[in-house]
């Protein structure tokens, strides 16, 4: 009698669990539920030119990231950088720069003069 009621009981939930992926998956193929809801979000766009703010103009330091490396003063100074979606790392010369990224701003952690931030070039902050 117990073996019955627990043979019933794996019955219902694999049927319950069936049913729910099917359903789940015609709202998915009408457009009634989002299918994004298991992928990730995209990481952020980091590619154009990163101007540091808060300081004056001609002091400002500046970088520009594109698809092949990390350009400075309009040259290439890295053709590899690491960007994991929240940190960039690149090398230039014997050192290493490291950011964070933080509210659409490159926060510079390393080589660490003092507190930095750097706004991609048209935006709010850095025009």
């Amino acid at each position: 009698m117990a073996f019955n009621n627990y043979t019933r009981w794996q019955a219902a939930t694999v049927l319950f669990i069936l049913v729910s992926g099917l359903a789940l998956s015609g709202f998915i193929a009408v457009g009634a539920a989002k299918g994004d809801w298991f992928t990730p979000a995209p990481e952020p766009s980091i590619y154009g030119t990163w101007i540091e703010q808060d300081v004056a103009p001609y002091a400002a330091d500046q970088f520009e990231l594109r698809a092949n490396g990390v350009y400075v003063s309009g040259r290439l100074v890295s053709t590899t950088y690491e960007w994991d979606g929240s940190q960039l790392r690149y090398r230039m010369g014997d050192e290493t720069y490291r950011y964070t990224f933080e509210e659409g701003q490159f926060i510079r952690q390393q080589p660490a003069h003092y507190v930095s931030s750097f706004a991609r070039q048209g935006t709010k902050q850095g025009s």
